[in-house]
């Protein structure tokens, strides 16, 4: 039997535990009665080995793994491919890994659907990734085209701008005021910093339970279901 993990970093707010296992609950729903557990990198249990064993003893022997994250940056590259191996080691599977969430065109309709028009930050948690950077910047791109109007990249750590001067940098040159468009999966500690910078101005909420998010992770798990059958 097919199982799948919704593999995330993990937080010390736990705020955003609660929102991967609801996100793992959500897809569980909609699979067709095909297991869905959530996962963590640290902070959080149970780790990918853990969850990974349980499964097996529950008769699952093709474990799906989908990395909960919105940019191919150093968790995708470094981390995630340790704790597969790790857990490849300890238990003599060999798990199928899709790509990561995001970053993905189609997570623009849930902002837009979520957000005013006009000018918009497309807020993200950071990285000094450049190829990451170079990716959010051509999603910033497809969405300034989408909108017909201005969008500028900010990051919660790591980079600049943050969300506060992305969003005058967008006013100096409008009549409208910016909206932030929060382009982070869970709640926690960066997205609360996004709102903090977002001040008066229109934010959207992380992306965990919006329709956009469950569908793409939907069509991960049905590639994945294709090369394992």
């Amino acid at each position: 039997m097919t199982a799948v993990i919704l593999l995330a970093h993990g937080s010390p707010d736990p705020r955003s535990s609660e929102a991967t296992h609801a996100l793992a609950a959500t897809l569980e729903s909609r699979t067709f009665g095909t297991t869905v557990r959530a996962a963590f990198i640290q902070h959080d249990e149970p780790n990918l080995t853990t969850a990974v064993t349980d499964l097996t003893a529950e008769g699952h022997d093709d474990i799906i793994v989908v990395p909960a994250f919105l940019s191919g940056a150093t968790h995708v590259k470094r981390d995630v491919p340790a704790a597969v191996d790790a857990t490849e080691s300890a238990t003599g599977l060999t798990l199928h890994v899709t790509d990561p969430i995001g970053p993905d065109g189609m997570l623009l309709a849930a902002l837009d659907r979520l957000l005013p028009s006009g000018p918009a930050v497309l807020a993200t948690a950071g990285s000094t990734d450049p190829e990451s950077q170079r990716s959010l910047s051509r999603i910033a791109a497809t969405w300034a085209e989408q909108r017909q109007a201005p969008v500028i990249v900010a990051y919660a750590s790591q980079a600049e701008p943050d969300v506060a001067t992305a969003a005058r940098l967008l006013e100096e040159h409008s009549t409208e005021a910016a909206v932030v468009g929060s382009f982070v999966l869970f709640p926690g500690v960066l997205p609360d910093r996004i709102a903090e910078g977002a001040g008066e101005r229109a934010v959207s909420a992380p992306l965990y339970s919006a329709l956009e998010t469950v569908m793409l992770i939907e069509s991960r798990i049905a590639n994945a279901m294709r090369r394992v059958a």
